[in-house]
């Protein structure tokens, strides 16, 4: 059951929406209990977006990322819904517990290392393009301008989604081949990466316990990064 104090977010029409700091809980534990309503998604995204520009206001940076504010908040904002926020166990806890101050400062943590990490990341980005569009330099010359292929990734977080989502796809087909897993459990993490569903809402398709989907899920996740690590991550 959905607790009512946390439905004003949700129900306000969100054309118009001007978010406050007491709202961003509500409005991230609505989320939660609603990831597939437009309206909280975009409730939500309203308040990234004032903490980002609180954060990372026009005009902050000087130097190699000056006037690139908006590109940083553009790559933060994607980092903290794709990775950052859910990455958060501290944000989890807060969640379950319905810690509305833990959750506000565990939100706005995530999106300062998101523009950390987006800051930095098109730091090297523009430094690699021009020392490649020096004049003078023969392209051919340079290792810098070799393309990487996605198998000299170190990391499987480095590949666009579709890309990481292929690769699943790819080691739960290998496994079943060898026969390293039953057929259902590869099944349950398929139908969840290909539809969005979280573990409680497969268990309730299945019928089972949130927990019995983790117990199932368990030995795929290990046989699915093995079979990554050694077959599609050799370093570069």
């Amino acid at each position: 059951m959905i607790d009512t104090t946390r439905k004003s977010a949700a129900s306000s029409k969100s054309a118009g929406y001007s978010p406050s700091s007491t709202d961003l809980p509500l409005a991230w534990l609505n989320y939660c209990d609603h990831p597939e309503s437009p309206e909280t998604k975009n409730i939500l995204a309203i308040h990234l977006d004032s903490i980002l520009k609180e954060r990372l206001p026009d005009n902050r940076y000087e130097g190699i990322l000056s006037g690139r504010e908006e590109e940083v908040r553009q790559e933060a904002c994607l980092l903290v819904v794709s990775k950052y926020l859910a990455g958060n166990p501290e944000l989890i806890a807060a969640t379950a517990s319905v810690n509305h101050q833990e959750i506000d400062a565990q939100i706005r943590r995530s999106v300062g290392a998101a523009i950390k990490s987006a800051s930095q990341t098109l730091k090297h980005a523009i430094k690699r393009h021009r020392q490649l569009h020096s004049y003078g330099e023969d392209l051919d010359a340079l290792p810098q301008a070799v393309c990487t292929h996605p198998a000299c990734r170190t990391s499987l977080w480095e590949l666009p989604y579709e890309a990481q989502r292929q690769m699943v796809f790819a080691a739960l087909r290998s496994a079943l081949k060898k026969k390293l897993l039953h057929a259902r459990n590869a099944r349950i993490l398929m139908d969840m990466i290909k539809e969005g569903l979280s573990q409680s809402e497969i268990a309730k398709r299945l019928g089972i316990s949130r927990a019995a989907v983790h117990q199932r899920l368990e030995p795929v996740r290990k046989i699915v990064k093995k079979h990554i690590d050694s077959q599609e991550f050799l370093g570069s």
